[in-house]
């Protein structure tokens, strides 16, 4: 057993759908592997993960479609989508059918709460460990394009300097205030921003190369995660990180960062009680093995793939707060 058979072996069983929520398997499998290198774990955590998850299984009867645009945002089409993935993979290079579903389809990389970008960066991620994981990244696909929800664009470009400044003033907007306060779900409150005229004048993204553009995110994510240890900014912060495995693949990646950016304000926007402020505390008395070896422990899933992100996220950015959030996340679990 390997961990591309182990991953296949659930992957063939199991849709990455649970009724209303998301199949995490996959991406916890690898997050855990590629934090332990025991296969043996990761083979103990999924038997446990699938007795007391609910997953939808794989239909083995379904229609079939002739394009991924008739598969787009339509999740009981995910079996019918796989198999055209499939087909395209063998016609063309891997790379090549990657490339054009997140490039043709990138307003859409926030979808399912960014678990949609998530799961292809973390098959593309196991594709470099082992072959098989070809499979893996045909369903992460096919995942990607029946989950789609279209997101936006935002044209205002900011300083990275001022990004605090400016999801203040955004957060403190009467007319934003009003539009959110009816709105009873997150999926009602991210409809009627990118519905409305004045919120994406409003809205902004950062002037910049990358490193720019990311550590600008980074500052008001880390801060805002570290105080509330809200479900929706962990994804924000393992959306950024998987958009950055997927780096390679974007033919213009500052551009899908700002599709990014875009997407981690309007969800941002959802949340209640958001606070930029980094406490100056001394909780760094421990190295990343440490913190690491805490995060691999548990059972969460979220909690695995934070540390995972962070630990991977500290290689390029080294910034205090990425230990402090997994830190926070472990804590709470």
């Amino acid at each position: 057993m390997s961990i591309g058979k182990l991953i296949n072996e659930y992957g063939k069983e199991f849709s990455p759908y649970m009724r209303g929520l998301v199949n995490h398997l996959p991406m916890a499998q690898l997050a855990l592997y590629q934090m332990t290198k025991d296969l043996e774990k990761v083979k103990s955590y999924t038997e446990s993960y699938v007795k007391i998850v609910n997953i939808d299984p794989i239909k083995t009867e379904y229609s079939q479609c002739n394009s991924f645009e008739e598969c787009l945002g339509k999740r009981e089409l995910y079996e019918s989508c796989l198999e055209l993935v499939k087909k395209e993979i063998q016609e063309k290079n891997i790379n090549e059918v990657i490339r054009y579903v997140l490039n043709t389809y990138s307003l859409g990389m926030s979808s399912g709460l960014f678990h949609a970008l998530i799961r292809v960066a973390y098959a593309v991620e196991g594709l470099k460990i082992e072959e098989d994981l070809v499979d893996e990244v045909a369903r992460s696909l096919a995942y990607y394009i029946t989950t789609y929800r279209e997101a936006d664009l935002f044209r205002r470009k900011i300083s990275g300097l001022k990004i605090m400044e400016e999801m203040n003033v955004i957060m403190n907007n009467s007319h934003i205030r009003e539009l959110l306060e009816f709105k009873n779900t997150m999926g009602q409150k991210i409809r009627a921003l990118y519905d409305d005229e004045e919120y994406l004048k409003l809205g902004f993204i950062i002037d910049g190369k990358e490193e720019e553009k990311v550590r600008g995110l980074l500052h008001i994510l880390l801060p805002s995660f570290i105080k509330s240890g809200s479900i929706v900014i962990l994804h924000c912060i393992t959306g950024l990180h998987a958009l950055i495995v997927l780096k390679e693949y974007y033919d213009d990646f500052e551009n899908a960062l700002d599709i990014l950016t875009t997407c981690i304000i309007t969800h941002l926007l959802t949340q209640d009680d958001l606070s930029f402020i980094s406490k100056k505390d001394r909780i760094i008395d421990f190295s990343w093995n440490n913190i690491i070896s805490m995060g691999r422990e548990s059972t969460d899933v979220h909690t695995l793939k934070l540390t995972y992100s962070c630990s991977q996220l500290s290689k390029l950015y080294d910034m205090i707060e990425l230990k402090k959030a997994a830190k926070k996340r472990i804590l709470m679990t």
